[in-house]
């Protein structure tokens, strides 16, 4: 028997048997292989996402092979895939001007209503999908597709040639990554992460990358881009006096309280505001052709993964631990 785990509400979350769903027309059925802790994760677990609802499958990051299909769709049994965190209809306003990720009909995972990867067969519409590389065994890394695709995503909004200092704040999943691009794929040297959490900085900094809990120790009036990747209470404006003019502040992770920002530093500065939602499909292939290119490389992307555990160990996992780099959660509906 296969299962899911569910969501029923702050800070619960159930093993139960995996539900038999029927394929509407453009959707398919894929076996999840492994499956990784998005923060966003954490945040409906934590009542703290700002529209994900109960009672939800969690996961949306994810590799799997297709099993079944309805017949309007462009896989086949047996494809290796991997998917972005919602489906487009295609046919909106937006996805017609290219904002696929804005669209007003969109199939959203890991929420009421919908499916998820935290399953054996996670149900998902083809829109989100592509094609892995073939290969018999697919690499673990491509489960850092999604998350790294939201990367790709915020970093194509950002003007890098005349920047020369990075600071990033959370060094979480998504703060590593957004260092590991910034450096790896734009040649950025100066990079610092934020983290409250000694674990955090200490991971960080294994992977070559300066870590301190704040930035007070930073001249004011010198960082060229600031990446916003996490921060729970976050005040922005602590930030402000160390940017630099003309700065760029890039803002991919959702709060779980209020910001405000001194609009007036905003102006004085130049400072451009950056908001980056999800990412779409051609940002997915990036991500892909970015993991199959260095799979073979000394990458920090393949180190960003630093624990795997095992299906049965995930509910009380996500209760009890505060992850460091990115978790993958192995056989997916299998309980031992």
């Amino acid at each position: 028997m296969n299962y899911s785990l569910i969501c029923h509400d702050k800070k619960t979350q159930m093993y139960q048997p995996e539900a038999e769903i029927a394929l509407r027309p453009g959707f398919l059925q894929i076996e999840i292989e492994k499956a990784a802790i998005c923060g966003s994760d954490y945040m409906v677990l934590n009542g703290t996402h700002p529209y994900k609802q109960y009672p939800a499958i969690l996961g949306h990051e994810f590799i799997g092979k297709v099993v079944k299909t309805s017949s309007d769709v462009p896989f086949n049994k047996g494809q290796w895939v991997t998917g972005l965190s919602y489906g487009a209809c295609e046919e909106c306003a937006a996805c017609q001007n290219g904002l696929g990720n804005h669209c007003e009909n969109k199939v959203t995972y890991n929420t009421a209503g919908s499916s998820g990867a935290f399953t054996r067969n996670m149900i998902a519409h083809y829109s989100s999908l592509l094609p892995l590389p073939e290969q018999e065994n697919i690499a673990e890394q491509y489960v850092l597709s999604e998350p790294l695709s939201i990367i790709v995503h915020a970093m194509r909004k950002v003007d890098f040639s005349s920047a020369n200092k990075i600071a990033i704040i959370g060094a979480g999943a998504m703060g590593l990554l957004s260092a590991i691009y910034c450096h790896e794929e734009k040649g950025m040297a100066s990079i610092t992460i934020t983290d409250n959490l000694a674990a955090r900085q200490q991971f960080t900094q294994s992977l070559g990358f300066s870590a301190v809990k704040n930035l007070h120790q930073e001249n004011e009036n010198s960082i060229d881009i600031l990446i916003v990747a996490g921060g729970s209470e976050l005040d922005l404006d602590e930030y402000l006096k160390y940017l630099a003019p003309a700065a760029q502040i890039v803002l991919i992770s959702y709060f779980d309280t209020r910001s405000s920002i001194d609009m007036n530093t905003l102006v004085r500065k130049e400072v451009t505001l950056h908001g980056s939602f999800l990412s779409d499909k051609d940002d997915l292939q990036v991500a892909i052709d970015i993991i199959q290119r260095t799979a073979k490389t000394s990458s920090n992307l393949k180190k960003i993964i630093s624990q795997a555990i095992h299906f049965s160990e995930l509910r009380d996992f996500m209760l009890n631990q505060s992850s460091v780099g990115k978790v993958v959660v192995n056989q997916p509906g299998v309980l031992l």
